[in-house]
């Protein structure tokens, strides 16, 4: 009876002291590989090219359709146009990132690829005014695009 008890607390012990060596192994294999960790605010993720990011526009490129405006399932998107020499001119083109849904769909309709989603991806705001966003501004995203570490 006190053999078996030694046999099994000796086994116990050997199993103990393998799992306690392939642990110690693994830890030392990982010890010397370098991280992977990016330090976020300093270092950014690159976004794939799948990423559907704030909704941007090429001015030059859009026809005035309205196909974006009347597919968006949010209606997040609103177009102004007026006359000048018999022709379509946009003259406002508002977008509201407070209520879209980044679904892409304005994207795919666009006949001329004039509207897409960007990359940025840290879109957090203090004011509400800034979730209106109006798309002919070239410097719309410049507040997004130069973030630091505060």
């Amino acid at each position: 009876m006190v053999i078996i008890k030694i046999i099994k607390l000796s086994k116990d012990l050997v199993i103990g002291a393998w799992s306690l060596i392939k642990g110690l192994v693994i830890t030392l294999k990982n010890c010397f590989i370098p991280a992977i960790t990016l330090q976020y605010p300093a270092q950014k993720q690159p976004m794939t090219d799948r990423f559907r990011g704030l909704v941007d526009l090429h001015p030059e490129k859009c026809i005035i359709c309205y196909q974006c405006v009347k597919i968006c399932p949010v209606a997040c998107l609103a177009i102004a146009h007026k006359q000048e020499n018999n022709k379509k001119v946009i003259s406002e083109f508002k977008y509201n990132m407070e209520l879209c849904c980044f679904c892409g769909m304005c994207q795919q309709v666009c006949p001329t690829s004039a509207i897409y989603m960007n990359k940025i991806y840290e879109i957090s705001v203090y004011d509400r005014d800034k979730t209106h966003i109006n798309l002919l501004n070239p410097g719309k995203y410049i507040e997004w695009l130069n973030t630091s570490i505060k």
